[in-house]
């Protein structure tokens, strides 16, 4: 029994490996791009092995992109615990809580690089709502901290109480990935505002909708 144990434990360990080294190279290219031999030679994994563990390259690519989304929501791990944070009205939450956004375009524009990737790979392989159910809570992680600040902020009197909040974060959330994906590609027309002033106008427009 303790022998099994011990194989079960380096298994895993070298299924993190595995995913450790995936979520790198995510990073740094686009996911059709990456082959699974690529990922072997990263970890130092047998490409049969790979496959013996996950199964395809759809189910090591989402557990890696649920990684990334962890890292991401890590980031801010105790400012939305904060009393600064929670002493804020519910709107005023809102409004800090928009700013990931912000954070995400300045500072992390290759994780967006590897969302807007991601998203394309994920429809054209067919990946399973099983082999995404992991990534899917990871990008939900976020949700809980709007829903807790609009609904304090009906009690409070700041935030507007016969919308459905619902529906209006994942509009918002969608075009703003959408928008900070597109630009974090780079400027098209010179016409173009910049991610930033058009991100921050969005966020305006959804807040005001907000605000009682």
């Amino acid at each position: 029994m303790e022998y099994k144990k011990i194989i079960e434990n380096a298994k895993n360990d070298r299924m993190n490996e595995a995913v450790e080294a995936a979520a790198e190279l995510l990073l740094q290219g686009n996911v059709e791009d990456i082959k699974m031999t690529d990922i072997a030679e990263k970890c130092g994994i047998g490409v049969a092995s790979l496959y013996r563990y996950f199964g395809t390259k759809g189910d090591i690519v989402a557990k890696a992109g649920a990684v990334l989304w962890g890292r991401i929501r890590a980031l801010f791990d105790g400012v939305f615990e904060s009393p600064y944070f929670l002493d804020k009205s519910g709107y005023d939450r809102l409004c800090e809580l928009m700013k990931v956004f912000r954070v995400l375009y300045i500072s992390h524009q290759d994780f967006l690089r590897f969302v807007d990737s991601f998203d394309r790979f994920a429809v054209n392989e067919k990946i399973s709502p099983e082999a995404l159910s992991e990534y899917e809570r990871s990008v939900l992680d976020f949700y809980p901290l709007f829903e807790t600040a609009y609904r304090d902020g009906v009690k409070d009197g700041t935030t507007k109480p016969d919308i459905d909040f619902g529906l209006v974060y994942v509009s918002v959330t969608h075009a703003l990935m959408l928008m900070s994906e597109k630009f974090s590609r780079g400027k098209v027309f010179e016409s173009d505002a910049g991610g930033e002033h058009e991100l921050r106008f969005m966020v305006d427009m959804a807040l005001a909708y907000i605000k009682a």
